[in-house]
């Protein structure tokens, strides 16, 4: 099946199991996404709800921004001194170069923990006064009779910490201080009272001599180092070690060896025992004599018997083969032959026989082995008792090594911790002295670069408020349009139902009325689009209008769209309505039976209109599908034209073969009132029946934003 729209472009759809591919009908140059348009109207059609959602977070921002206070930020810098001589460094032997390493960085974050202690904000408070930094409320007085003292303090020092605000200016030790209060003189006096106390507070925590102690640890780390080092040298003189760890190699490889040597001397002892074992038994089991050699035989030394039997026998073929039997030659031949076999026959009567015994030969060889095997087991035990008594030297050698080892090891221990101990009980003792000396020339390495008064900085939140709200507002707006949006059921555009059913739009109109031009163009567009579509290289002339429901509107856009064909076209056109509730007050007088169906003519000219429809013969539901189609083809032959409208609710088998039998299906969806699974299923329907879908006309459609902003978008 194929459609051919307006003229030219064709667009072919398959029908397979009753379905088909109505996706195939969309043009391909419509953007099926959400445009700015879309979201305008969408908006605009929802504008109370977006209203509503965008006041609420306006509101709140106003109200805040009524009630935001000007807010002063009173700042003072402390530069940390970071190098060897500072006095409160965490290892005082840090003699590296006086750089910002990971230990100054620890140690400028210290100073900011030190500043932002309890003990420094207490002081603060107290000497400017609770009162003056957070005056009382309407409900303190009351709040007070509930509360102690320290309880009082307690709240102060963390509300104090929420106005205060100490930290690191990135790649330096500059450690910038601010405190933020509704007055400025009170911010700045603040702020140079908390910066006061805590270089008090820090003077009086880093205090602390330690030159003098370093210096008595230093003494008794070195006479434990000197009597650790004779006791080590007491030690390799008696044991006699040089190198230790080299001894301890070489003793323990002479062990090895030696144990090693043993082990193979054993295992060759073990093998000659047994091959000796061996040999003199075997030696007990040999004869003196052995057997060399027998010959029996009745053969004699130069025997041609066998011979001369031979050329007799070749001789009495030839002398049997040149004489005739009988002959004498012959006779004498077979006297001779049997003179021969006789000879040969009576030979066993003299046999001859020879035996030879000669000395056992074996015996030589093992009397050899056993001489050299006795002489072999009797070395091989002379010097598994050497390697005896060397392996009992060399293991009380290693035992001897093994014993000072655990001796030589804690020494030696002791003296490398003496020895680091040593060395950096040293080094902080003179750093320590010159620590003490520069503490005496200078105050601290806490330097006040800026104080509170020269910078302070106002803040008023009104302006920030506003703009959170208004942006709130927008975000909560958006939010309640596309939830709206989301949760409507109907259409408002007709790309929506474009989008939904996956189907062209093939007309669009606002409300019905009599004199629209609006409306008119748009019948005239789809007449001429109708007139223009092929299915399958035909004409359209049974056209079929699906409605979701009965109502005016379709049954009055099918008379408009038959008037436009019979009036404009010239063309003998018939309309079918199933959908009005009140039957059409064109009829005319009389009626005839086309295609099953009484038709009557009305006051337009080449305009016929179908009467009675509920008798009718193609309208009934136990009409058979063969006539149905011939009542169709009837109906084709009488009028150029047939217009037919039905609703789906209440009429569902009549419109499922009006669906079958009409050469195009179009649907009708009106604006605000279809619900989209409603059209959903005119569609799933037509497909179902098998019928040809064109596409929809959407009416009753209105515009919902001003005229600038459709020509802008």
């Amino acid at each position: 099946m194929s459609l051919t729209l307006d003229g030219g472009a064709e667009t072919t759809g398959t029908v397979r199991d009753q379905d088909v591919n109505a996706g195939g009908l969309m043009p391909e140059n419509r953007p099926p996404a959400f445009t700015t348009r879309d979201f305008l109207i969408a908006t605009f059609f929802h504008i109370r709800i977006v209203l509503i959602a965008a006041m609420v977070p306006l509101l709140l921002a106003l109200a805040a921004a009524f009630t935001a206070k000007t807010e002063y930020t009173a700042k003072s810098l402390l530069m940390v001194i970071v190098s060897r001589e500072v006095t409160n460094a965490g290892n005082v032997t840090d003699s590296g170069p006086a750089v910002l390493s990971i230990e100054g960085l620890k140690q400028v974050e210290s100073e900011v923990q030190i500043l932002e202690s309890a003990d420094v904000i207490r002081s603060t408070i107290e000497q400017i006064g609770i009162d003056r930094l957070f005056p009382s409320g309407l409900l303190s007085y009351v709040a007070s009779f509930l509360k102690s003292d320290a309880d009082r303090m307690d709240q102060a020092i963390e509300k104090f910490r929420k106005v205060l605000r100490t930290s690191v200016v990135s790649g330096s030790n500059v450690i910038e201080v601010s405190v933020t209060l509704p007055n400025r003189a009170l911010a700045v006096e603040a702020t140079d009272a908390l910066v006061r106390n805590y270089l008090t507070y820090r003077r009086k925590v880093f205090e602390n001599p330690t030159a003098r102690i370093l210096q008595i640890e230093v003494e008794r780390f070195k006479a434990d180092l000197a009597a650790t080092d004779r006791d080590i040298e007491a030690l390799k003189n008696k044991v006699g070690i040089i190198e230790f760890s080299q001894d301890a190699i070489l003793a323990a490889n002479q062990v090895d060896t030696l144990l090693q040597r043993r082990r193979q001397v054993a295992e060759r002892q073990v093998a000659v025992t047994a091959q000796l074992a061996e040999a003199e038994k075997q030696m007990k089991g040999l004869p003196e004599q052995v057997f060399d050699f027998t010959q029996k035989t009745d053969a004699l030394g130069n025997d041609e018997d066998a011979n001369v039997l031979t050329r007799l026998l070749v001789e009495r073929d030839r002398i049997k083969a040149q004489y005739a039997p009988g002959s004498q030659l012959l006779r004498d031949i077979d006297r001779q032959i049997a003179t021969v076999r006789n000879k040969m026959e009576n030979r066993s009567e003299r046999p001859y026989s020879t035996d030879r015994d000669v000395r056992n030969p074996a015996i030589s060889y093992v009397q050899n082995m056993i001489l050299s095997l006795r002489v072999e087991q009797d070395a091989l035990g002379r010097q598994l008792v050497e390697l005896e008594q060397q392996q009992k030297v060399a293991e009380q050698r290693l035992a001897t090594l093994r014993g000072a080892e655990t001796q030589l090891t804690e020494l030696n221990r002791r003296r490398d911790t003496l020895s680091d101990g040593y060395r950096e009980y040293l080094r902080r003792a003179v750093a320590a002295n010159i620590e003490e000396t520069a503490a005496k020339t200078r105050e601290s390495n806490v330097r006040v670069v800026q104080e509170a008064g020269a910078s302070v900085t106002s803040r008023n939140l009104a302006i920030p408020f506003l703009a959170a709200g208004l942006f709130g507002g927008l975000l909560f707006g958006a939010a309640a349009g596309a939830i709206a949006s989301a949760l409507r059921t109907t259409f408002i555009m007709p790309s929506e139902a474009e989008r939904a059913l996956q189907l062209p739009v093939l007309a669009e109109f606002g409300a019905m009325d009599a004199g629209s031009r609006a409306l008119d163009t748009a019948l005239g567009g789809l007449a001429t689009l109708l007139l223009d579509t092929r299915v399958d290289d035909k004409p359209l002339q049974l056209i079929h209008f699906l409605a979701p429901q009965r109502g005016e509107e379709t049954p009055a856009f099918c008379r408009r769209l038959a008037e436009e064909f019979a009036t404009q076209r010239g063309l003998r056109t018939l309309i079918v309505d199933l959908c009005a509730p009140v039957p059409s007050p064109l009829i005319g007088s009389g009626f005839e039976m086309k295609g099953g169906l009484a038709v009557t003519r009305t006051p337009l000219p080449q305009l016929w209109t179908a009467v009675d429809v509920e008798k009718s013969p193609l309208l009934n539901v136990r009409l058979p599908l063969v006539d149905g189609i011939r009542m169709r083809d009837e109906l084709k032959q009488a009028f150029e034209c047939v217009i037919v409208c039905s609703p789906v609710q209440g009429t569902f088998v009549v419109t499922d073969r009006l669906n079958q039998l009409a050469d195009g299906n179009i649907l009708m969806i009106g604006a605000e009132s279809t619900r989209k699974p409603s059209a959903v299923h005119m569609r799933d329907s037509v497909l179902e029946n098998g019928g040809t879908l064109l596409g929809f006309v959407f009416f009753g459609r209105r515009y919902y934003l001003p005229e600038w902003i459709y020509r802008r978008t």
